[in-house]
Formats: C-alpha cells, sequence, structure tokens
C-alpha cells in the first residue's frame, strides 16, 4: 500500500463526502443526519478552503481526508480542522498526521499562525497522537441536545419582552457582548457566511433589542444566545429559548447546543435547568506555527 497526498478542489467534495461517511460510521456520535447538503453548508460555515484541505489516496481510492478552514482568530490568521476522517482498514498507520502536515507549508505561505482542532474527551487514542504531534488543550467544551418534550424553560419566559426577527447587523451588534470567544464553528464570522440559511431573533425591552438567540435550522444547532450584561438574570435567555421552542422549522425534533465553554458555570445551569441533556464535552486544542 502506497499512500499519496493532495490538496483538494471544490470539484472533490463529494467524493470527500462519500470518504467522511463511510469513515464516521463507528464514531461515538451519530453523524448519519449529516448529508452532502449538510456538510457542504458546514464547511461554509466552517470557511473551508478546499485548496487548503487535503485528500489521501490508495492508488485512486480516497481513504483520508481533511477538511480545512481559514478565518481571523483573536486577530491572527488561523486555521481550522473541520473534519478529518480515515476509513476502516487505513487507521494507525499516520494518515491523520501525513494530512496535518501536508498542509502546513501551505498554511504558512498564507501567514498562518495558528491552528485549532476539537477532539472528543473520550477520544484519548486521538488526543495522545494530537499531543505528540504539537497540539496542546486550550478549552473544555460541553455538548448538550434539547428535546421539545424535555423543554421546561418556557415556565421562566416572560411576556413583556418583545422577540423580534432581526437582521445579521443586530447579531454582530453582540460580538462585544459575550463572556468568552464562541467556538470557531459557532463564530460570529461563520454566522455571516451562512446568514440567508439562519433564524435569528431578538428580545427587545421598550425598543432596545437587550438579547440574541441564532438558530441553524439544517444542522439544528443553537449558534449563539447572548444577553446584554444589564439585563441578565431577568429571563431574557428563556424567553428566547421559549421563543424558538414553541416555533421550530419543520422535522427539526432536536436542538443542539454545542461547544459551551466548561468554565461558564451560569450557561451550564442554564441548559440544565431548561431540560437540555449533557451529551458530551470536548477538548479545543491549538498548534502554534
Amino acid at each position: 500500500m502506497s499512500v499519496r497526498y493532495k490538496h483538494l478542489t471544490v470539484e472533490d467534495f463529494l467524493r470527500a463526502h462519500a470518504t467522511m461517511v463511510e469513515a464516521f460510521a463507528d464514531y461515538q456520535v451519530d453523524m448519519s443526519y449529516m448529508t452532502s447538503e449538510r456538510s457542504w453548508l458546514r464547511n461554509l460555515k466552517s470557511g473551508v478552503h478546499y485548496g487548503c484541505s487535503v485528500g489521501a489516496f490508495d492508488r485512486e481510492k480516497l481513504v483520508g481526508v481533511t477538511f480545512v478552514g481559514l478565518d481571523d482568530w483573536q486577530g491572527a490568521k488561523a486555521a481550522f480542522d473541520a473534519g478529518t476522517g480515515i476509513v476502516p482498514g487505513y487507521r494507525g498507520q499516520g494518515i491523520a498526521k501525513a494530512m496535518f502536515e501536508f498542509t502546513l507549508p501551505g498554511l504558512r505561505k498564507r501567514g498562518v499562525s495558528k491552528f485549532l482542532l476539537e477532539v472528543l474527551q473520550q477520544n484519548q487514542a486521538a488526543i495522545r497522537a494530537y499531543t505528540k504531534t504539537g497540539f496542546n488543550i486550550s478549552r473544555e467544551f460541553g455538548c448538550y441536545d434539547l428535546s421539545p418534550g424535555s423543554f421546561t424553560a418556557d415556565n421562566f419566559a416572560r411576556s413583556d419582552f418583545e422577540i423580534q426577527i432581526i437582521d445579521k447587523a443586530r447579531v454582530q451588534g453582540f460580538k462585544n457582548k459575550v463572556d468568552w470567544q464562541p467556538s470557531w464553528e459557532n463564530s460570529f464570522s461563520g454566522m455571516d457566511r451562512i446568514e440567508d440559511k439562519l433564524i435569528r431573533l431578538g428580545a427587545f425591552w421598550e425598543g432596545q433589542c437587550v438579547g440574541i438567540l441564532v438558530f441553524y435550522p439544517l444542522l439544528r444547532w443553537i449558534m449563539s444566545l447572548v444577553v446584554d450584561h444589564d439585563f441578565r438574570r431577568q429571563a431574557v435567555a428563556s424567553t428566547l429559548l421559549s421563543a424558538l421552542m414553541k416555533d421550530l422549522p419543520r422535522g427539526v425534533d432536536i436542538v443542539k447546543i454545542n461547544n459551551i465553554d466548561l468554565s461558564d458555570k451560569a450557561m451550564l445551569a442554564f441548559f440544565e435547568r431548561a431540560g437540555a441533556l449533557h451529551v458530551i464535552d470536548q477538548f479545543e486544542m491549538e498548534y502554534q506555527f
């Protein structure tokens, strides 16, 4: 077996998606809902650049893929592993590391100074491999699922807040009101890249927008829930979440709240109080160039 590596093109997407489906068939988290359309839009949200992404080929068979996103991160150019998959039979042979190393020269030429990824905390083999490659743990994230049947936050919702559909400019106005930087996939720039696919809700008090909730129906994700500091602990978040859950788009049977910083005990407690089920935890890891 002789594996060769090359950068992908947009035209490789469907083939790469089929490889990822095969690679994630035995993943710890069910990824069967990730259709080619969802995968394409998730890549768009993550800023995937196909010319920086890598495929591993055994002759003509695509056996491994790393999708690489590019964006500004904390004031510097950065890259993100938006998905790495190796099909069964080719694992444990250093292919993931080789794909990562293959993309580094091109990223350096683009001025990238940091590479980020997310990994399930129970995936100890992957964590060890990333650590050996030079990655360090930067943050811990919690992931939750909320079903309409278990939702309880409507008990705390207030009727004196007006809930309106808002535009992306209003959302961007809350960028400086967050307590911690959102994960790569929930970034404000990512929301801009898929602006026409989102449900954006604002809570208003006397004409002032005091909180926002951004939901991505296709992936069933809450990408952002932010409340103005002057209106914390006044049921703004409960009212926004209640408005979303009462009017979920057709076909959405679960709402995912991914990548809550585990240092934010108040937000974790809020979602647990709302009936959300803790599903899994992730590490965010960084590689410094």
